[in-house]
């Protein structure tokens, strides 16, 4: 997590560098600050919001199926435990991260 909180920083700082008032003391607004505390706070939330869940994998495990079967509209096939989807759901962040 600390990762995305420095990313998350970093881009808030490019968004709102610290101005030269700022870095003397001469703004006392603090409105750069609030700024890139706006930005970071909505850029965690992106990620929250952007965040792959189970539910995700065991749709996209269905349309994996339905692609390599080649079926169209209601069909049945044998689904994956919430454990198992659960580590499929770890490898694939696992990897995203690296």
């Amino acid at each position: 997590m600390s990762e995305v909180k420095d990313k998350a920083r970093q881009k808030a700082l490019e968004m709102f560098p610290v101005l030269f008032g700022e870095r003397m003391g001469y703004d006392k607004t603090n409105l750069q600050q609030e700024r890139r505390n706006a930005y970071e706070k909505g850029y965690h939330q992106a990620e929250k919001d952007l965040a792959m869940t189970i539910e995700d994998i065991e749709k996209i495990h269905t349309f994996l199926y339905a692609v390599k079967n080649n079926k169209q509209g209601v069909f049945t096939f044998t689904r994956l435990s919430g454990a198992q989807y659960q580590e499929v759901l770890k490898r694939y962040k696992e990897t995203r991260n690296e």
